[in-house]
């Protein structure tokens, strides 16, 4: 039998271990903050609030991050020196609010409930930071202003809820993503920034990723490569946001918040993603420095908007909203309720929707009817599809809706040589809001200035230069309703 040599077990066990330590050892970043291995990327800069149709083309639609210095002095938002502890104190004192017992993001939460002047009293000393939702039941929703940017072309009537964030010296987020858009603005303190574009999503979510709670276990103080090794080669963006400072972070972006300062306060909007640009209720008058408006002048939209633009997402905005195309593409419940919930929203049933249709129908009454289409649990109704209308009857006659007034037979459409026809054979004549005809141009911004961070910290004049939006044209913003289709 032979010997077993322990001493050169031992010695290669310790050389192999020795190797991996080294691996990481050297490892630029290895347990240190996040985003601090590499030098981060800027982001688009501007020094005021962006106007709604080039906040809508350049950034919501294209998915990319709009930092906006200074943003509230140039409205002189009442937050920057009014919104004082002692003022949150007389006027909201006896709300009770939502702290978390931990300056550093923890999951799952430790949450405790206090009244807003308790928190006051001790979030200074305490290891607490307070995270308020606001809705349309909340006694402090007054404490939502609506910047321009949201005013109009259908982000008023998206916005879902707002936070108040409140607390002292260091607090810091997990790596994570929200699903709704974000428009985070700073009244006092300041806030570290990282960004990963959602493009990153498989490197992000490869390792120790709660896809339930959209957020990453990896330790933002110290992280580890070795167990998150593909977060290493990530893009990362990095934006100091200072107090008036607002930033945009869109949908599904991956962000991780840093906050600082003997106090720091910010409100955050969370508006469900826009698939199309309504400006028919937009002014034409650019006003950059208009005041903000309070949320009670256009009120909070159903939470449940979400999954209005989630079934959006399963669609190319490219395409005509055929019936057959509609039916065939969604992957909710079977064919045949598809059909169903197709004929329900159809208003001006042409068996073709338009945006205004897609937009119009009311989601409480459609996931009510139709969970199954939104592939959520609950008892599908099965009713006539002629009864089935779910529309309100004031949403109904939208305000840019008219008859033509005449009986003009409406020419079909040809594409590539052949007439578009509906499912009967129908020729079919699109409104102007159809998606695949959808007239559009980015509305002109010819004001100075738009800023471009560079990676060095400095800043270089740039134009948004124009482009396609999927926005309309001033021309097709008094939208009429074509006349029934006429047989061929």
């Amino acid at each position: 039998m032979k010997t077993m040599d322990f001493s050169s077990i031992t010695f290669t066990v310790l050389l192999c271990l020795l190797q991996m330590s080294s691996n990481y050892a050297g490892t630029e970043g290895q347990f240190k903050k996040l985003g601090s291995h590499r030098q981060g990327r800027g982001v688009t800069v501007i020094g005021k609030f962006s106007n709604p149709s080039v906040f809508y083309a350049h950034f919501v639609k294209a998915s990319k991050p709009l930092w906006m210095k200074s943003a509230l002095q140039s409205v002189n938002h009442p937050g920057l020196t009014e919104w004082t502890d002692e003022f949150l104190r007389k006027k909201y004192g006896d709300l009770t609010v939502e702290v978390e017992l931990s300056k550093k993001e923890e999951e799952p939460k430790r949450l405790r409930s206090v009244s807003l002047k308790e928190f006051l009293n001790v979030y200074n000393t305490d290891d607490v930071y307070m995270v308020q939702a606001i809705n349309g039941t909340a006694k402090i929703k007054d404490l939502i202003l609506v910047p321009q940017c949201l005013h109009c072309g259908g982000f008023q009537r998206s916005i879902t809820e707002g936070v108040l964030w409140l607390g002292s010296g260091e607090t810091k987020s997990v790596l994570h993503y929200d699903s709704p858009d974000n428009l985070l603005c700073l009244m006092d303190g300041h806030k570290d920034i990282i960004l990963i574009d959602k493009t990153f999503r498989d490197s992000v979510e490869a390792d120790g990723f709660v896809s339930s709670g959209g957020y990453s276990l990896v330790d933002v103080d110290e992280v580890d490569f070795k167990r998150f090794p593909r977060l290493q080669d990530i893009e990362f963006y990095h934006v100091k946001l200072l107090k008036g400072d607002c930033i945009f972070i869109p949908r599904r972006w991956y962000h991780q918040v840093n906050s600082g300062g003997k106090r720091h306060m910010a409100i955050n909007i969370w508006f469900d993603h826009l698939h199309w640009f309504d400006s028919s209720n937009c002014s034409t008058n650019q006003d950059y420095y208009k005041p903000l408006e309070p949320i009670s002048k256009f009120g909070f939209a159903s939470p449940n908007e979400l999954f209005r633009s989630t079934l959006l997402d399963q669609l190319d905005t490219n395409q005509l909203f055929t019936k057959h195309y509609f039916v065939s593409t969604l992957e909710g419940s079977t064919e045949e309720r598809r059909a169903q919930f197709f004929d329900a929203i159809d208003k001006y049933k042409d068996s073709v929707l338009s945006w205004s249709e897609v937009y119009g129908f009311n989601i409480d009454k459609a996931i009510l009817n139709f969970p199954d289409i939104f592939k959520l649990p609950g008892n599908p109704v099965e009713v006539n599809a002629e009864e089935n209308i779910l529309y309100d009857p004031i949403t109904s006659t939208l305000n840019f809706i008219a008859e033509t007034g005449d009986d003009n037979i409406i020419e079909p459409i040809i594409v590539d040589g052949d007439v578009m026809a509906d499912d009967s054979g129908r020729a079919y004549q699109p409104l102007p809001d159809d998606p695949m005809f959808d007239s559009s141009t980015t509305q002109n911004d010819d004001t100075p200035v738009n800023m471009v961070q560079k990676s060095d910290g400095g800043e270089i004049n740039e134009k948004i230069p124009k482009s396609s939006s999927g926005l309309n044209d001033n021309e097709n913003q008094g939208k009429q309703r074509l006349k029934p289709k006429t047989e061929l």
